[in-house]
């Protein structure tokens, strides 16, 4: 009997037990189950994103694209205008215009025989000038007006005219020998009285007369001077297309395009010196020429003419 109730009491256990381990264990299946994602739903998770992948490109491709053609419109837009503006500019250079400029030290005149070259035409006076001129050359041509319109130095010219003869003559008219009893004995200026002993190694000379120095006033620059000498002759001087050279005093050459004296009389006037394209130191002497005498009385009788120049 006690046997019996202990073989129900273990099945009684057993069937308790077998009635909580079937959920149990349907319950840890289905845990187990939900741990791996539906493959449908993996499907579609991925499609969705490579739709979204895929769109996100194409959009982004045409966004490059719209960019690009963008730059590349204001890019050629822009050199358009860079050419037209470019094409306006170099038309405009060939223009020509109309200026007006004012002068200090030089002349209309003077500055258009060094300037002609870039203008068509002008006109002016001495303080103004007006010039049709093509744009490409005003830079060229208001350059050079800034380099000749400046104040110009003075040079003071001394001009000594000399008579000298080997021999006295022997017989002269009243008024020549009137003239050759004032021979210079005694030269005070030293470097005068070198040049004069060079002349008489050169050319013998032993008899000389010399003036009273001329002292001539001109401009660097200056087209054309001439002035009447200090001389018992009636002598003038002309002196054409002056100019310094150098800026280092003591260094500087005065350069001089044309030298004449004449020599007037009641009759006509005579060319005793002609030269051109002198070229000589500063607070040097030059010897410019020497001229024969024939006029009645002064054969054998010679002119010479001394200049020395000093830049003021």
């Amino acid at each position: 009997m006690k046997k019996a109730k202990k073989f129900f009491k273990m099945i009684a256990f057993v069937s308790v037990l077998v009635f909580f381990a079937g959920p149990l264990s349907l319950l840890s299946q289905e845990a187990k189950e939900g741990k791996k994602p539906e493959p449908a739903i993996n499907n579609l998770t991925q499609a969705k994103t490579d739709a979204q992948n895929k769109d996100d490109q194409e959009k982004a491709e045409a966004q490059n694209a719209t960019t690009q053609s963008q730059a590349e419109s204001q890019a050629k837009a822009e050199q358009q205008k860079a050419e037209s503006v470019k094409a306006r500019e170099e038309a405009a250079k060939y223009e020509y215009v109309l200026k007006t400029y004012s002068l200090k030290y030089i002349s209309a005149r003077e500055f258009m025989n060094a300037a002609k070259f870039y203008v068509l035409d002008f006109s002016g006076s001495e303080n103004a000038l007006t010039v049709r001129i093509q744009k490409k050359n005003i830079p060229a041509f208001e350059d050079l007006l800034k380099k000749l319109d400046v104040e110009k130095r003075n040079i003071q010219f001394q001009v000594y005219t000399i008579v000298a003869s080997k021999e006295l003559p022997s017989h002269t008219p009243g008024l020549i020998e009137n003239f050759l009893k004032n021979e210079t004995k005694e030269i005070e200026n030293r470097d005068l009285k070198r040049v004069l002993d060079e002349m008489k190694g050169l050319w013998n000379f032993k008899h000389y007369w010399v003036d009273s120095p001329s002292f001539l006033m001109v401009k660097d620059g200056s087209v054309s001077n001439s002035f009447r000498l200090v001389s018992n002759r009636n002598l003038n001087l002309s002196l054409a297309q002056i100019q310094v050279k150098g800026d280092e005093p003591g260094k500087r050459i005065i350069s001089v395009g044309i030298i004449q004296l004449q020599e007037s009389t009641s009759d006509e006037n005579s060319n005793l010196i002609n030269t051109s394209d002198i070229a000589f130191k500063e607070k040097g002497y030059l010897v410019v020429g020497v001229s024969g005498l024939s006029s009645s009385g002064w054969g054998g009788m010679a002119l010479i003419l001394i200049i020395n120049a000093e830049i003021k």
